[in-house]
């Protein structure tokens, strides 16, 4: 039996939430598009793993703490405790279990470096989020959201250049990921790239034309087009 982990939701603290609203203008949901599974053959243990999969966090802690108090070197439980602590709410003891799971040899899951990453973005450690973006990438490149990530700690660092080529990663990869065009989409407004910002937008448009937040976009669009130019937005 093995266990499914989901990338979480990313909540931000107050700090970083300001910075990521002025920089990208983007706030950050689930940006998992697949559900990925670790390796069956490094289990924890079937019992306490289905706590996890019923998200009894509580109960899944318990567990889990348990079963390292007796099995302190299970690399596994270690990071599935982290992304316990992570639904719990507890972004430091995530990335602490995290950090110990990599510490202990588990090192080639992409999931537990994205998920590392937006802990430590939840916690305003852009260079850190960086690094274990970096990572996943790194680890699985064909993934979308390990690019948009990416993208997104280059455009909080004010990597403006890396943010693009890892926005745009994610949507060669991914023609629909709309979180990905968003942010591209707000990067090319910062920038007053209009043309590129308005191709971006009728892509959308054409896939989703009761998308709201595109709506929005076009608004910005039209209004600081019309400032710069003194004319509307084609």
């Amino acid at each position: 039996m093995s266990i499914v982990i989901t990338a979480p939701r990313l909540s931000l603290n107050k700090s970083a939430l300001i910075l990521l609203v002025l920089v990208c203008g983007l706030l950050l949901t689930a940006c998992a598009t697949t559900t990925p599974t670790v390796q069956t053959d490094r289990e924890c243990h079937p019992g306490i793993d289905a706590a996890v999969q019923t998200g009894d966090w509580e109960a899944a802690r318990l567990a889990h703490e348990r079963f390292l108090a007796e099995n302190p070197d299970n690399c596994l439980a270690m990071y599935h405790l982290g992304y316990i602590w992570g639904q719990i709410g507890d972004r430091a003891q995530e990335v602490q279990f995290y950090e110990a799971a990599t510490e202990c040899g588990y090192t080639d899951d992409d999931r537990l470096y994205f998920n590392m990453g937006m802990a430590y973005a939840d916690l305003g450690n852009v260079a850190e989020a960086s690094r274990a973006l970096e990572r996943a990438t790194q680890l699985r490149p064909q993934h979308a959201d390990n690019h948009f990530g990416l993208g997104l700690m280059h455009q909080l660092a004010g990597r403006s250049d890396e943010a693009e080529a890892s926005l745009l990663n994610a949507l060669n990869l991914d023609q629909t990921h709309e979180d990905a065009r968003l942010a591209l989409i707000r990067l090319y407004l910062d920038q007053s790239r209009w043309d590129d910002a308005r191709q971006n937008l009728r892509q959308i448009k054409a896939e989703d034309p009761g998308f709201e937040e595109a709506k929005a976009l076009w608004q910005i669009l039209e209004s600081r087009e019309a400032a710069e130019y003194g004319h509307p937005g084609r």
